[in-house]
């Protein structure tokens, strides 16, 4: 069997074992009828080669040695880190201390915790630094020795602008680099899904390609410019920070020129797919390996299909959902307004290096933060969730069938109302549950609960937690809101103002639909199955938890109570006032401290579910190991965020159930 015109059965068999392997077991099914497929069209070589690469596939991922010096070289950084290239492999060391790229430098450092991912919404750090070909992260301690090397990146920061905000676009635009400065204009790209238009990648590499020739074509002739434009790319490329995208352009269009009678797009394509997982199996994780290289297969298969962009845009959608568990309606009318736009942006910005253009680079950026602003101004936003696997699937079944139907030239009637039909009930799906769900969010130190009533009914926030190091709001609450499909918050109720309760609600409110705040006692709310009061004591204490706010839930017939920080003192005011409480599911009042949870009181409760919103391994030592165990003689399921992460408790047909990592 001829390599040429095959290469790609290689590729999606080498996929799909790292997917098996890396992902999930389900792959095993697609795995396994691919191979079927393979073995009908007499394709057994295909399999044969990728199960000889399978250990190189699957080889375990290697522990680092801590070490509390480290010698290497400045391959990457930002305002917060850098990336250190050593013998071990590449290291991310946090600081601020500022440093150029390529410098070597001999580091004293002590280890970081890795963020694990616990729930839905949360940034996989571990996952990320795996595809990124990073062993650990570190924190530095002190430089011991540095010594500066030429880098191409580094005679371009010499040449960028005075200018913060051009320099910072300079930097985006040249080197793929974001720093602190731009952060706020990427966030809104990101969800305004246009970023792929500022990342660098094969549009530019075209761009720049065209500016080289016709600069080199003035002095040399065309062939010889065509060589000397792409080896000064090949220089530029490989200069500056690793970008997987423009990596994969440049190379594209090197293997274009040298085997363009042996081997075609696809063969290309799928040899680099190939090389990359042979090199790091985690890139499958990469979102930009995965955006780059899909939309480019689809870019590639449907080349000679009418309607190529209406493909390639629907085709990108499941990976957006992925990333932001919503879509804007005008994203795609946006990016074909914008890329214009780009190019000339691009171009005014590699002569930039060259010519004085600050002025005229200053109108664009202002002119385009305010298209910016505007579009975001629309709130055209549909959130969703995050798309399942069933689901991804399906839709893509969906794209290729109409793929495959317009080669045919036949009607894609049946696959485009499939795709419709799927989309609609997705987003029925997303939205509208037949159950009712009480989630403690893992907020770290700090209590954050929101109730969610069936066929969106109403969603409510008990408090949003804080964290003062960052935006809890921004980088936890939201984007877990977003990837289980709400997209507001029709009350939010403080318990008190405690930065550890209240902190986040600002953040919140500027950045989420928020429509009421209640931090005071109210009066009895209903709606559905859900009833909700405030339980009062009648007493103004000095202790602020002792005045928090006291709520009462009843969903059907299983009863919470939820007591902020109320102290011993609180919780004597309370029996007095009410007597016996009836509650199934106990909020541990002041996560878990001796100075609450009396015995008195939770004698008087009895719960069933205990939950303790707290921090893992945090200064105050909560949750008290007194609470725990008084709980435990109750015989209450005790429920932690430190453990658990964010759990949940759904309401369904009279009955609760507890889902969290374990069950």
């Amino acid at each position: 069997m001829p390599v040429a015109y095959h290469l790609i059965y290689y590729a999606i068999l080498v996929l799909l074992v790292v997917a098996v392997r890396l992902v999930h077991l389900v792959f095993l099914i697609p795995l396994v009828l691919y191979c079927i497929f393979l073995l009908k069209r007499k394709l057994i070589f295909v399999i044969a080669v990728v199960l000889c690469l399978t250990p190189l596939f699957i080889r375990p991922y290697q522990a680092y040695q801590f070490s509390s010096i480290i010698h290497g070289r400045v391959v990457d950084m930002n305002d917060a880190s850098l990336i250190l290239k050593t013998k071990q492999g590449k290291i991310k060391v946090l600081t601020k201390q500022k440093f150029h790229y390529q410098d070597e430098l001999i580091l004293k450092v002590t280890p970081v915790e890795i963020n694990r991912k616990k729930d839905d919404g949360d940034f996989d750090e571990e996952m990320y630094l795996k595809s990124h070909h990073i062993i650990t992260k570190m924190k530095m301690v002190k430089v011991i020795e540095r010594k500066p090397h030429f880098s191409l990146a580094n005679v371009f920061v010499q040449h960028f602008s005075s200018n913060k905000q051009i320099r910072s676009y300079q930097n985006m635009f040249l080197l793929g680099m974001k720093d602190e400065a731009i952060k706020s204009d990427y966030q809104v790209m990101t969800s305004l899904s246009i970023v792929h238009l500022f990342a660098l990648s094969g549009m530019h590499i075209t761009i720049l390609y065209n500016i080289l020739f016709k600069i080199f074509s003035l002095f040399l002739k065309k062939h010889h410019a065509d060589y000397l434009s792409k080896g000064v790319m090949g220089f530029y490329v490989f200069s500056i920070p690793f970008n997987i995208s423009l990596q994969r352009a440049y190379l594209m269009l090197i293997g274009k020129s040298l085997f363009h009678k042996r081997l075609n797009d696809l063969d290309l394509l799928s040899i680099l797919i190939i090389a990359h997982v042979l090199y790091n199996p985690y890139v499958i994780y990469n979102i930009s390996f995965v955006f780059s290289y899909f939309i480019y297969f689809m870019v590639i298969l449907t080349k000679h299909i009418k309607g190529q962009s209406i493909i390639v845009y629907l085709s990108s959608l499941p990976i957006v959902l992925c990333m932001n568990a919503s879509l804007n309606i005008f994203s795609f009318f946006l990016s074909s307004v914008l890329e214009p736009f780009i190019i000339v942006f691009y171009t005014l910005f590699v002569f930039s290096l060259f010519l004085p253009l600050e002025y005229l680079l200053n109108l664009l950026i202002g002119l385009f933060v305010s298209m910016l602003d505007f579009t975001q101004a629309l709130s055209s936003f549909i959130v969703l969730s995050k798309p399942t696997l069933f689901f991804i699937g399906l839709f893509y079944y969906c794209i290729f069938a109409c793929i495959i139907q317009k080669e045919r030239q036949r009607s894609i009637r049946k696959p485009v109302c499939l795709l419709v039909a799927l989309m609609i009930s997705f987003t029925i799906f997303s939205r509208y549950k037949i159950y009712t769900d009480v989630t403690m969010i893992d907020v770290g130190q700090g209590d954050c609960t929101l109730v969610r009533l069936p066929f969106d009914q109403g969603n409510y926030l008990i408090d949003t937690g804080g964290n003062v190091k960052y935006d809890l709001a921004t980088n936890k609450i939201i984007p877990y809101l977003k990837s289980i499909g709400i997209s507001r918050i029709d009350a939010v109720f403080i318990s008190h103002y405690d930065y550890d309760h209240s902190g986040a609600l600002d953040s919140l409110k500027s950045h989420f639909d928020v429509r009421k705040v209640i931090d005071k006692p109210f009066k009895k709310m209903q709606k559905g199955n859900v009833t909700i009061e405030s339980l009062t004591t009648d007493h103004v204490f000095s202790d602020i938890n002792d005045n928090s706010n006291i709520i009462y839930l009843t969903i059907d017939d299983v009863k919470y109570l939820f007591t902020g920080d109320l102290g011993i003192e609180g919780e004597e005011a309370l029996m007095n006032k009410y007597g016996s409480l009836d509650v199934d599911i106990l909020k541990v009042g002041h996560h878990g401290s001796k100075t609450s949870s009396s015995v008195e009181f939770i004698t008087m409760l009895k719960p069933k579910v205990a939950m303790i919103g707290v921090g893992k391994k945090n200064r105050y030592g909560h949750p008290s190991q007194i609470v725990i165990k008084r709980m435990k003689n109750m015989g209450s399921t005790i429920l932690r965020t430190d453990q658990d992460g964010s759990f949940t408790i759904r309401h369904m047909f009279k009955e609760y159930y507890i889902l969290n990592e374990k069950s």
